[in-house]
């Protein structure tokens, strides 16, 4: 097994998830998504910023973030539960929302490997 793919973190499968996936490696995430029917690959060095946000994504528009920040591409049950906000610095969809088991735990793990 390479270094590249020791997996630091796994988010298993859950209601929340939508029986999803996701995957913390020392250079990327990966994110299974049903929505758009592949596993999304993020390379760590296209992170811009993570972190935990309450329920209720749209709601952020009154919690002092922007409009496009407000409306990111929702993979499972992010709506419902508290959730991780990845902003990437490129892509198509640069905001994308997600519920892991541990929202506090991925997103420290996430850390770790951004550059």
């Amino acid at each position: 097994m390479s270094a590249s793919e020791e997996t630091f973190y796994v988010s298993p499968r859950s209601s929340r998830s939508i029986l999803q996936e996701y995957r913390i490696y020392p250079d990327r995430l990966e994110l299974q998504c049903w929505v758009a029917l592949q596993t999304l690959v993020i390379p760590a060095e296209e992170i811009l910023e993570v972190e935990v946000r309450p329920p209720i994504v749209i709601a952020d528009l009154f919690r002092g973030k922007s409009f496009l920040y407000s409306f990111p591409l929702k993979i499972d049950g992010a709506d419902g539960h508290r959730h991780v906000a990845i902003k990437r610095k490129c892509g198509f969809i640069k905001h994308i929302r997600f519920t892991p088991d541990d929202p506090d735990r991925f997103v420290e793990v996430c850390r770790l490997i951004m550059r």
